[in-house]
């Protein structure tokens, strides 16, 4: 029996994005995974970036998406952390474009099945 309790699908993609902490300090981030309700990211900053922490987070896309968020879990690697964020306040207008994001991407990967 999967552990896993998320109800929507993650997608693998790589997109970039920035993040503010809440205790004023930025970084750049990997977008690793992607799902409507949640993202795992990767920075190869040394940030002290915690669980429970609450971030704004802005994906680089074709319009760039904004989102609050908190971190549910953070793995420190030698070089890289890991973080994954459940997002928690996403305006209607940004709620749409992250929709749009994730369908495109879920159609693309779809068809890539398909043509193999």
């Amino acid at each position: 029996m999967s552990t896993d309790k998320r109800y929507y699908t993650r997608y693998s993609i790589r997109l970039k994005g920035k993040v503010a902490h809440e205790k004023g300090f930025t970084f750049e981030v990997e977008i690793q995974d992607l799902s409507i309700e949640g993202a795992r990211l990767k920075t190869y900053d040394y940030v002290p970036i915690e669980k429970g922490d609450y971030i704004h987070l802005v994906i680089k896309w074709k319009n760039a998406i904004k989102v609050k968020a908190e971190v549910r879990w953070v793995k420190k690697e030698k070089l890289s952390i890991e973080f994954g964020v459940k997002f928690v306040e996403v305006s209607m207008e940004d709620r749409e474009t992250l929709s749009s994001l994730i369908s495109q991407h879920a159609l693309t990967n779809l068809t890539d099945v398909y043509v193999k």
